[in-house]
Protein backbone atom coordinates (compact mmCIF):
# COMPACT_ATOMS: atom_id res chain seq x y z
CA UNK A 1 0.00 0.00 0.00
CA UNK A 2 1.26 3.44 -0.94
CA UNK A 3 0.26 6.70 0.71
CA UNK A 4 -0.85 9.54 -1.57
CA UNK A 5 -1.03 13.20 -0.63
CA UNK A 6 -3.90 14.89 -2.50
CA UNK A 7 -4.00 18.72 -2.54
CA UNK A 8 -6.94 20.59 -4.02
CA UNK A 9 -8.02 24.21 -4.23
CA UNK A 10 -11.10 26.28 -5.07
CA UNK A 11 -14.58 24.79 -5.45
CA UNK A 12 -16.77 22.03 -6.79
CA UNK A 13 -15.37 22.21 -10.31
CA UNK A 14 -11.94 21.20 -9.03
CA UNK A 15 -13.09 18.73 -6.37
CA UNK A 16 -15.77 16.74 -8.19
CA UNK A 17 -13.58 15.17 -10.92
CA UNK A 18 -11.26 13.79 -8.23
CA UNK A 19 -13.80 12.02 -6.02
CA UNK A 20 -14.05 8.90 -8.16
CA UNK A 21 -10.25 8.87 -8.47
CA UNK A 22 -9.98 8.84 -4.68
CA UNK A 23 -12.58 6.09 -4.28
CA UNK A 24 -10.81 3.94 -6.85
CA UNK A 25 -7.40 4.49 -5.25
CA UNK A 26 -8.82 3.43 -1.88
CA UNK A 27 -10.55 0.40 -3.44
CA UNK A 28 -7.19 -0.69 -4.85
CA UNK A 29 -5.53 -0.48 -1.45
CA UNK A 30 -3.96 2.98 -1.50
CA UNK A 31 -4.10 5.26 1.53
CA UNK A 32 -5.20 8.81 0.66
CA UNK A 33 -4.71 11.98 2.70
CA UNK A 34 -6.71 14.77 1.06
CA UNK A 35 -6.26 18.49 1.78
CA UNK A 36 -9.16 20.68 0.62
CA UNK A 37 -11.62 23.36 1.69
CA UNK A 38 -13.43 22.39 4.88
CA UNK A 39 -16.81 22.41 3.12
CA UNK A 40 -15.80 19.24 1.25
CA UNK A 41 -15.10 17.16 4.36
CA UNK A 42 -18.12 14.85 4.11
CA UNK A 43 -17.75 14.24 0.38
CA UNK A 44 -14.05 13.39 0.62
CA UNK A 45 -14.34 11.24 3.72
CA UNK A 46 -17.21 9.34 2.10
CA UNK A 47 -14.81 8.53 -0.76
CA UNK A 48 -12.53 6.87 1.80
CA UNK A 49 -9.79 9.45 2.30
CA UNK A 50 -8.42 10.99 5.46
CA UNK A 51 -9.46 14.62 5.28
CA UNK A 52 -7.53 17.71 6.36
CA UNK A 53 -9.40 20.96 5.84
CA UNK A 54 -8.69 24.66 5.56
CA UNK A 55 -10.91 27.73 5.30
CA UNK A 56 -11.42 28.10 1.58
CA UNK A 57 -11.26 31.06 -0.77
CA UNK A 58 -14.70 32.53 -1.50
CA UNK A 59 -15.19 32.22 -5.26
CA UNK A 60 -18.36 34.29 -5.08
CA UNK A 61 -16.00 37.25 -4.83
CA UNK A 62 -15.47 36.94 -8.59
CA UNK A 63 -19.02 38.37 -8.96
CA UNK A 64 -20.22 36.28 -11.92
CA UNK A 65 -17.04 37.23 -13.79
CA UNK A 66 -17.93 40.93 -13.75
CA UNK A 67 -14.84 42.01 -11.86
CA UNK A 68 -12.41 44.82 -12.54
CA UNK A 69 -8.61 44.77 -12.12
CA UNK A 70 -9.04 46.88 -8.97
CA UNK A 71 -11.68 44.55 -7.53
CA UNK A 72 -9.65 41.41 -8.21
CA UNK A 73 -6.68 42.51 -6.10
CA UNK A 74 -8.18 41.47 -2.73
CA UNK A 75 -9.32 38.18 -4.29
CA UNK A 76 -5.76 37.41 -5.38
CA UNK A 77 -4.48 38.35 -1.95
CA UNK A 78 -6.92 35.92 -0.37
CA UNK A 79 -5.84 33.14 -2.72
CA UNK A 80 -2.20 33.76 -1.79
CA UNK A 81 -3.01 33.51 1.92
CA UNK A 82 -4.90 30.24 1.35
CA UNK A 83 -1.97 28.77 -0.60
CA UNK A 84 0.48 29.65 2.17
CA UNK A 85 -1.87 28.04 4.68
CA UNK A 86 -2.02 24.84 2.58
CA UNK A 87 1.76 24.69 2.33
CA UNK A 88 2.00 25.00 6.11
CA UNK A 89 -0.45 22.11 6.50
CA UNK A 90 1.54 19.91 4.12
CA UNK A 91 4.80 20.34 5.99
CA UNK A 92 3.14 19.89 9.39
CA UNK A 93 2.05 16.35 8.51
CA UNK A 94 4.40 13.76 9.99
CA UNK A 95 3.52 10.95 7.57
CA UNK A 96 5.69 9.87 4.67
CA UNK A 97 4.07 10.04 1.24
CA UNK A 98 4.81 8.05 -1.90
CA UNK A 99 3.44 10.56 -4.42
CA UNK A 100 1.45 13.77 -4.52
CA UNK A 101 -1.58 14.64 -6.66
CA UNK A 102 -2.38 18.34 -6.83
CA UNK A 103 -4.75 20.61 -8.72
CA UNK A 104 -2.94 22.22 -11.64
CA UNK A 105 -3.84 25.71 -10.36
CA UNK A 106 -2.02 24.95 -7.12
CA UNK A 107 1.14 25.94 -8.95
CA UNK A 108 3.57 25.00 -6.16
CA UNK A 109 2.46 21.36 -6.20
CA UNK A 110 5.45 20.20 -8.22
CA UNK A 111 7.74 22.16 -5.90
CA UNK A 112 6.31 20.30 -2.91
CA UNK A 113 6.92 17.01 -4.70
CA UNK A 114 10.50 18.05 -5.46
CA UNK A 115 11.18 18.84 -1.82
CA UNK A 116 9.56 15.61 -0.63
CA UNK A 117 11.43 13.73 -3.38
CA UNK A 118 8.31 11.98 -4.63
CA UNK A 119 6.51 11.88 -8.02
CA UNK A 120 4.26 14.83 -8.92
CA UNK A 121 0.87 14.26 -10.56
CA UNK A 122 -1.30 17.19 -11.63
CA UNK A 123 -5.08 17.04 -11.75
CA UNK A 124 -6.37 19.24 -14.58
CA UNK A 125 -9.99 20.26 -14.15
CA UNK A 126 -10.05 22.00 -17.54
CA UNK A 127 -8.00 21.87 -20.76
CA UNK A 128 -4.32 21.10 -20.49
CA UNK A 129 -2.24 24.19 -21.15
CA UNK A 130 0.99 25.00 -22.95
CA UNK A 131 2.11 27.81 -25.25
CA UNK A 132 -0.45 26.77 -27.88
CA UNK A 133 -3.45 26.34 -25.60
CA UNK A 134 -2.87 28.87 -22.85
CA UNK A 135 -6.39 29.81 -21.77
CA UNK A 136 -4.74 31.80 -18.97
CA UNK A 137 -3.39 34.30 -21.50
CA UNK A 138 -6.56 36.41 -21.61
CA UNK A 139 -6.74 36.42 -17.81
CA UNK A 140 -3.12 37.58 -17.52
CA UNK A 141 -3.55 40.16 -20.28
CA UNK A 142 -6.44 41.65 -18.35
CA UNK A 143 -5.04 41.31 -14.84
CA UNK A 144 -1.29 41.00 -15.44
CA UNK A 145 -0.48 44.55 -14.28
CA UNK A 146 -2.37 43.91 -11.03
CA UNK A 147 -0.50 40.65 -10.48
CA UNK A 148 2.86 42.30 -11.18
CA UNK A 149 1.93 45.09 -8.78
CA UNK A 150 1.10 42.58 -6.06
CA UNK A 151 4.34 40.70 -6.61
CA UNK A 152 6.27 43.91 -6.11
CA UNK A 153 4.62 44.63 -2.77
CA UNK A 154 6.80 44.09 0.31
CA UNK A 155 4.19 41.70 1.75
CA UNK A 156 4.48 39.39 -1.27
CA UNK A 157 8.23 39.55 -1.35
CA UNK A 158 8.27 38.62 2.34
CA UNK A 159 5.92 35.68 1.69
CA UNK A 160 8.05 34.37 -1.18
CA UNK A 161 11.17 34.66 0.94
CA UNK A 162 9.41 32.93 3.85
CA UNK A 163 8.40 29.96 1.67
CA UNK A 164 11.94 29.66 0.35
CA UNK A 165 13.66 29.96 3.72
CA UNK A 166 11.28 27.80 5.77
CA UNK A 167 10.34 25.08 3.26
CA UNK A 168 12.74 25.43 0.34
CA UNK A 169 9.92 26.28 -2.06
CA UNK A 170 10.81 28.34 -5.12
CA UNK A 171 7.63 30.09 -6.23
CA UNK A 172 7.41 29.93 -10.05
CA UNK A 173 6.83 32.91 -12.30
CA UNK A 174 3.06 33.32 -12.09
CA UNK A 175 2.83 34.64 -15.66
CA UNK A 176 4.43 31.43 -16.95
CA UNK A 177 2.61 28.78 -14.94
CA UNK A 178 1.18 27.34 -18.17
CA UNK A 179 4.69 26.01 -18.84
CA UNK A 180 4.90 23.97 -15.63
CA UNK A 181 5.04 20.20 -16.02
CA UNK A 182 4.57 17.21 -13.75
CA UNK A 183 5.68 13.58 -13.97
CA UNK A 184 2.07 12.82 -14.94
CA UNK A 185 -0.89 15.05 -15.80
CA UNK A 186 -4.43 13.73 -15.60
CA UNK A 187 -6.75 15.70 -17.89
CA UNK A 188 -10.49 15.10 -17.48
CA UNK A 189 -11.40 15.30 -21.14
CA UNK A 190 -10.60 13.42 -24.34
CA UNK A 191 -7.75 14.00 -26.77
CA UNK A 192 -10.38 14.77 -29.39
CA UNK A 193 -11.99 17.55 -27.34
CA UNK A 194 -8.65 18.93 -26.08
CA UNK A 195 -7.39 21.88 -28.11
CA UNK A 196 -4.12 21.22 -29.97
CA UNK A 197 -3.89 17.77 -28.40
CA UNK A 198 -1.01 16.83 -30.69
CA UNK A 199 1.19 19.33 -28.83
CA UNK A 200 1.06 17.30 -25.60
CA UNK A 201 3.42 14.41 -24.95
CA UNK A 202 2.64 11.10 -23.29
CA UNK A 203 2.97 12.56 -19.78
CA UNK A 204 -0.53 13.93 -20.39
CA UNK A 205 -3.25 11.33 -20.00
CA UNK A 206 -6.63 12.40 -21.38
CA UNK A 207 -8.91 10.17 -19.34
CA UNK A 208 -12.27 11.83 -19.97
CA UNK A 209 -14.65 13.02 -17.26
CA UNK A 210 -14.45 11.18 -13.96
CA UNK A 211 -18.07 10.04 -13.95
CA UNK A 212 -19.43 7.39 -11.60
CA UNK A 213 -22.85 6.53 -10.21
CA UNK A 214 -23.70 9.21 -7.65
CA UNK A 215 -26.74 7.20 -6.51
CA UNK A 216 -28.94 10.30 -6.63
CA UNK A 217 -32.72 10.01 -6.70
CA UNK A 218 -34.44 11.63 -9.69
CA UNK A 219 -37.96 13.00 -9.28
CA UNK A 220 -40.15 11.39 -11.97
CA UNK A 221 -41.71 14.75 -12.87
CA UNK A 222 -38.31 16.05 -13.98
CA UNK A 223 -38.08 13.67 -16.93
CA UNK A 224 -41.71 12.82 -17.72
CA UNK A 225 -42.37 13.75 -21.34
CA UNK A 226 -45.51 15.86 -21.34
CA UNK A 227 -43.59 18.01 -23.81
CA UNK A 228 -41.66 16.87 -26.88
CA UNK A 229 -38.25 18.07 -25.60
CA UNK A 230 -36.40 18.51 -22.31
CA UNK A 231 -34.11 21.56 -21.98
CA UNK A 232 -31.85 21.77 -18.96
CA UNK A 233 -30.45 25.13 -17.78
CA UNK A 234 -27.70 25.55 -15.19
CA UNK A 235 -24.96 28.13 -14.71
CA UNK A 236 -23.00 25.96 -12.27
CA UNK A 237 -22.15 26.61 -8.63
CA UNK A 238 -20.35 29.95 -8.91
CA UNK A 239 -21.70 32.05 -11.79
CA UNK A 240 -25.38 31.46 -11.06
CA UNK A 241 -26.62 34.74 -9.58
CA UNK A 242 -27.86 36.32 -12.82
CA UNK A 243 -31.56 36.88 -12.22
CA UNK A 244 -31.76 38.79 -15.52
CA UNK A 245 -30.53 35.70 -17.40
CA UNK A 246 -33.18 33.48 -15.84
CA UNK A 247 -35.90 35.99 -16.61
CA UNK A 248 -34.72 36.11 -20.22
CA UNK A 249 -35.17 32.34 -20.30
CA UNK A 250 -38.75 32.74 -19.00
CA UNK A 251 -39.56 35.10 -21.84
CA UNK A 252 -37.71 33.07 -24.47
CA UNK A 253 -39.23 29.67 -23.70
CA UNK A 254 -42.68 30.52 -22.35
CA UNK A 255 -45.22 28.41 -24.23
CA UNK A 256 -42.55 26.37 -26.06
CA UNK A 257 -43.28 22.67 -26.58
CA UNK A 258 -40.48 21.77 -24.17
CA UNK A 259 -40.07 21.07 -20.48
CA UNK A 260 -37.53 23.53 -19.08
CA UNK A 261 -35.62 22.34 -16.02
CA UNK A 262 -33.72 25.19 -14.42
CA UNK A 263 -31.20 24.72 -11.60
CA UNK A 264 -30.41 28.10 -10.01
CA UNK A 265 -28.16 27.17 -7.08
CA UNK A 266 -28.37 28.14 -3.44
CA UNK A 267 -27.74 31.88 -3.88
CA UNK A 268 -31.12 32.74 -5.36
CA UNK A 269 -34.48 32.66 -3.60
CA UNK A 270 -36.78 30.82 -5.99
CA UNK A 271 -39.78 32.56 -4.41
CA UNK A 272 -38.41 35.85 -5.74
CA UNK A 273 -39.25 34.81 -9.31
CA UNK A 274 -42.57 36.17 -10.53
CA UNK A 275 -44.83 34.81 -13.25
CA UNK A 276 -42.93 31.55 -13.83
CA UNK A 277 -44.11 29.89 -17.08
CA UNK A 278 -46.09 26.65 -16.76
CA UNK A 279 -43.49 24.64 -18.70
CA UNK A 280 -40.67 25.50 -16.24
CA UNK A 281 -39.49 23.47 -13.24
CA UNK A 282 -37.12 25.47 -11.03
CA UNK A 283 -34.97 23.92 -8.31
CA UNK A 284 -32.00 25.05 -6.22
CA UNK A 285 -30.39 21.71 -7.05
CA UNK A 286 -31.10 18.78 -9.34
CA UNK A 287 -29.08 15.59 -9.97
CA UNK A 288 -27.36 16.89 -13.08
CA UNK A 289 -26.03 13.61 -14.45
CA UNK A 290 -29.46 12.00 -14.21
CA UNK A 291 -31.09 14.95 -15.95
CA UNK A 292 -28.52 14.95 -18.74
CA UNK A 293 -29.30 11.32 -19.57
CA UNK A 294 -32.72 12.53 -20.71
CA UNK A 295 -32.07 16.09 -21.91
CA UNK A 296 -32.28 17.20 -25.54
CA UNK A 297 -30.36 20.43 -24.96
CA UNK A 298 -28.19 21.88 -22.17
CA UNK A 299 -27.79 25.63 -21.61
CA UNK A 300 -24.64 26.07 -19.51
CA UNK A 301 -21.99 28.57 -18.41
CA UNK A 302 -19.29 26.44 -20.00
CA UNK A 303 -17.52 25.22 -16.90
CA UNK A 304 -15.42 22.22 -17.92
CA UNK A 305 -17.23 19.79 -15.62
CA UNK A 306 -20.69 20.72 -16.85
CA UNK A 307 -19.53 20.81 -20.47
CA UNK A 308 -17.90 17.40 -20.21
CA UNK A 309 -20.93 15.93 -18.49
CA UNK A 310 -23.34 17.26 -21.09
CA UNK A 311 -21.22 16.03 -23.98
CA UNK A 312 -20.55 12.69 -22.24
CA UNK A 313 -24.27 12.04 -22.69
CA UNK A 314 -24.17 13.47 -26.25
CA UNK A 315 -26.30 16.51 -25.39
CA UNK A 316 -25.86 19.59 -27.64
CA UNK A 317 -25.03 22.79 -25.78
CA UNK A 318 -25.77 26.48 -25.72
CA UNK A 319 -22.85 28.00 -23.84
CA UNK A 320 -23.00 31.38 -22.08
CA UNK A 321 -19.42 31.75 -20.80
CA UNK A 322 -18.59 34.10 -17.93
CA UNK A 323 -14.97 33.97 -16.83
CA UNK A 324 -11.55 32.32 -16.82
CA UNK A 325 -11.48 29.14 -18.97
CA UNK A 326 -15.18 29.21 -19.89
CA UNK A 327 -14.86 31.24 -23.12
CA UNK A 328 -12.18 28.85 -24.40
CA UNK A 329 -14.31 25.82 -23.55
CA UNK A 330 -17.33 27.44 -25.18
CA UNK A 331 -15.58 28.16 -28.45
CA UNK A 332 -14.14 24.65 -28.58
CA UNK A 333 -17.71 23.33 -28.37
CA UNK A 334 -18.72 25.62 -31.22
CA UNK A 335 -15.60 24.79 -33.24
CA UNK A 336 -16.50 21.10 -33.17
CA UNK A 337 -20.11 21.85 -34.11
CA UNK A 338 -21.68 20.60 -30.88
CA UNK A 339 -23.27 23.86 -29.79
CA UNK A 340 -23.70 27.61 -30.00
CA UNK A 341 -21.97 30.34 -27.98
CA UNK A 342 -23.88 33.35 -26.68
CA UNK A 343 -21.78 36.09 -25.10
CA UNK A 344 -23.16 36.89 -21.65
CA UNK A 345 -23.61 40.59 -22.41
CA UNK A 346 -25.56 39.75 -25.57
CA UNK A 347 -28.12 37.43 -24.00
CA UNK A 348 -31.69 38.29 -25.00
CA UNK A 349 -34.94 36.31 -25.13
CA UNK A 350 -34.91 36.47 -28.94
CA UNK A 351 -31.34 35.19 -29.24
CA UNK A 352 -31.96 32.41 -26.73
CA UNK A 353 -35.09 31.28 -28.56
CA UNK A 354 -33.44 31.44 -31.99
CA UNK A 355 -30.44 29.45 -30.75
CA UNK A 356 -32.61 26.73 -29.21
CA UNK A 357 -34.71 26.50 -32.37
CA UNK A 358 -31.58 26.21 -34.50
CA UNK A 359 -30.03 23.41 -32.46
CA UNK A 360 -33.24 21.39 -32.16
CA UNK A 361 -33.94 21.67 -35.91
CA UNK A 362 -30.39 21.00 -37.17
CA UNK A 363 -29.36 17.38 -36.62
CA UNK A 364 -25.67 18.17 -37.10
CA UNK A 365 -25.44 19.50 -33.54
CA UNK A 366 -26.61 16.18 -32.16
CA UNK A 367 -24.31 14.25 -34.49
CA UNK A 368 -21.29 16.30 -33.43
CA UNK A 369 -22.13 16.10 -29.73
CA UNK A 370 -22.39 12.32 -30.12
CA UNK A 371 -18.93 12.28 -31.70
CA UNK A 372 -17.42 14.15 -28.74
CA UNK A 373 -19.45 12.04 -26.33
CA UNK A 374 -18.08 8.84 -27.82
CA UNK A 375 -14.52 10.14 -27.43
CA UNK A 376 -15.17 11.02 -23.77
CA UNK A 377 -16.76 7.68 -22.94
CA UNK A 378 -13.91 5.78 -24.59
CA UNK A 379 -11.14 7.68 -22.76
CA UNK A 380 -11.23 5.38 -19.74
CA UNK A 381 -12.43 7.67 -16.95
CA UNK A 382 -11.32 7.38 -13.34
CA UNK A 383 -10.27 3.72 -13.68
CA UNK A 384 -7.86 4.65 -16.48
CA UNK A 385 -6.63 7.56 -14.35
CA UNK A 386 -5.83 5.28 -11.43
CA UNK A 387 -4.13 2.79 -13.77
CA UNK A 388 -1.79 5.58 -14.89
CA UNK A 389 -1.16 6.76 -11.32
CA UNK A 390 -0.22 3.30 -10.10
CA UNK A 391 1.87 2.65 -13.19
CA UNK A 392 3.89 5.80 -12.54
CA UNK A 393 4.30 5.06 -8.84
CA UNK A 394 5.33 1.50 -9.59
CA UNK A 395 7.93 2.58 -12.13
CA UNK A 396 9.39 5.16 -9.75
CA UNK A 397 9.67 2.56 -7.01
CA UNK A 398 11.29 0.09 -9.37
CA UNK A 399 13.83 2.70 -10.40
CA UNK A 400 14.64 3.39 -6.76
CA UNK A 401 13.70 7.07 -7.14
CA UNK A 402 11.58 7.39 -4.01
CA UNK A 403 13.47 9.02 -1.18
CA UNK A 404 11.61 9.84 2.00
CA UNK A 405 12.21 12.93 4.08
Amino acid sequence: MSHVLFINVFGQGHINPTISIVSELVDRGEKVTYIAGEEFKDKIEYAGARFIGYKNFDELGFNNGDISPTEIQPQLMEIAHVYVKIIGIVFSIKDNFDYVIYDSLFFVGAEIARILKIPAISSNSTFAVNDKTNYLAEFFTRFGPVIKGLLNKPEFAATINFLRDKYGIIVPDLLSIHKLKSDLSLVYTSRYFQMNSESFDDCYKFIGPSISDRKEILEPELISKEKSKIIYISLGTIFNKSVEFYESCFEAFRGMDAKIIMSVGMNIDIDSFKNIPDNFIIRSYVPQLEILKHADLFITHGGMNSTNEGLYYSVPLIVVPHFFDQPVVAYRVAELGAGIVIEKDKVSPALLKDSVTKILSDKSYKVNSEKIGKSLRESGGYKKGVDEILKLNGSKKAAGELIYI
